[in-house]
């Protein structure tokens, strides 16, 4: 049985490996967010408990914060289409920083470099 061909809609491996990797990235920080989140949450409850009355409360200002940060990482932003991302404007959101960032690496390791064979070229 042969092996089909790749679709044009299909990933190429570069982008399955650049996908993997922020989506990981992006795990581990939402992993650090529920970490913080969770005594953040118990010490604003417990300040909304010892002073009643003081409007929507500190707790719903974590949760707020909480749900401010998810939006940012946006963790499954690989599956929305080019078209989707567009009609959302210009929000900065954590995968455009990644993306930034594997684009300028990805342009250090494509560029062609120097032969160290070659002589130095005088600037004149």
């Amino acid at each position: 049985m042969s092996e089909p061909a790749p679709s044009e809609e299909s990933p190429s491996r570069t982008q399955i490996v650049r996908d993997v990797l922020i989506f990981q990235a992006k795990l581990w920080l939402e992993g650090f967010k529920d970490i913080a989140l969770m005594p953040l949450s118990f010490g604003a409850a417990l300040i909304d408990l010892v002073f009643p009355g003081s409007g929507r409360g500190t707790l719903y200002a974590v949760m707020k914060l909480g749900d401010r940060f998810e939006r940012w990482v946006h963790l499954y932003a690989a599956l929305e289409t080019e078209q989707e991302e567009s009609l959302k404007g210009d929000l900065r959101s954590l995968d455009h920083l990644l993306n930034e960032a594997a684009d300028g690496l990805e342009h250090n390791v494509t560029e062609e470099r120097p032969d160290p064979t070659d002589p130095p070229s005088s600037g004149a």
